[in-house]
C-alpha cells in the first residue's frame, strides 16, 4: 500500500531510507472509502492529509449557492497538504470522492512526528507544494489560453480515465462549461476524430 507513494516520491528525487520508511509507515494509515464521500469539508478545517493509492477525487467549492469543480485527480498523487493540515484555517474548498477510493492518511500528530523523526520530510513537503503550485499555473494559464474543446481534449488525453469513469457534469463544471456545450464539444471532438468519445 505504501509503495505508490514512495515511487511517487523517487520521481521527485526523494530517496527514502529503510529507516525513513519504517517511521513513515508507523504513521501512515489506509483507508477506502466509497463514491461521494467528503474528504474535506469547505470552511472545516482540513484534519488529514492524503495520498491518492486509486480512485478518482474532485476539489470543489460551493460559491452562491453553485457548485465549481476545481480540479479532477485520478493519479497517485498528494490530495491535500501538510500546509493546510496544519494552519488550523477553514478550508476554503471541499474534496469529493468520485469512485471508490484507497488513500494513505496522515493526522496533524503523524505529520508532526515524521517531521521529527525523517530528515527529508521538508524536501517532501516542498514537493507537495511545488506541484500544487504547478497545477495552479497550469490551470490559469489553460483556462486564458485554451478554448473549451482545448482543454477538453487536453483532458480525455492526460486523464482518459474519466470520460469512462464519472458522471459528465463534472467534467462541465471543470471545463466551467454548460454540460449542452460540453455535449456539443464531444460530437466535434468526435467527427474530427481527436479523442474517444464514449456513446
Amino acid at each position: 500500500m505504501f509503495e505508490k507513494a514512495c515511487h511517487y516520491l523517487r520521481l521527485k528525487g526523494i530517496y527514502l531510507s529503510e529507516s525513513d520508511r519504517q517511521v513513515i509507515r508507523l504513521h501512515t494509515g489506509w483507508r477506502c472509502f466509497p463514491r461521494h464521500t467528503l474528504l474535506m469539508e469547505q470552511g472545516v478545517p482540513v484534519r488529514h492529509l492524503y495520498f491518492l493509492n486509486s480512485g478518482i477525487v474532485r476539489l470543489f467549492k460551493i460559491h452562491n449557492g453553485e457548485d465549481y469543480t476545481l480540479g479532477i485527480v485520478s493519479t497517485n498523487d498528494f490530495i491535500s497538504t501538510s500546509l493546510y493540515l496544519g494552519n488550523g484555517k477553514p478550508s476554503s474548498c471541499a474534496l469529493e470522492t468520485l469512485t471508490d477510493v484507497e488513500v494513505l492518511q496522515w493526522d496533524k500528530e503523524d505529520v508532526d512526528s515524521i517531521r521529527q523523526q525523517v530528515p527529508k520530510c521538508r524536501e517532501m513537503e516542498m514537493a507537495t507544494m511545488d506541484r500544487l503550485l504547478t497545477w495552479l499555473q497550469e490551470m490559469q494559464v489553460d483556462s486564458i489560453c485554451l478554448t473549451a474543446e482545448e482543454r477538453y481534449c487536453k483532458l480525455v488525453k492526460e486523464q482518459p480515465e474519466l470520460i469512462q469513469k464519472i458522471p459528465l457534469k463534472y467534467i462541465a463544471s471543470f471545463l466551467a462549461i454548460h454540460q449542452d456545450s460540453l455535449s456539443r464539444i464531444r460530437k466535434t471532438a468526435m467527427q474530427k476524430t481527436l479523442v474517444p468519445v464514449k456513446c
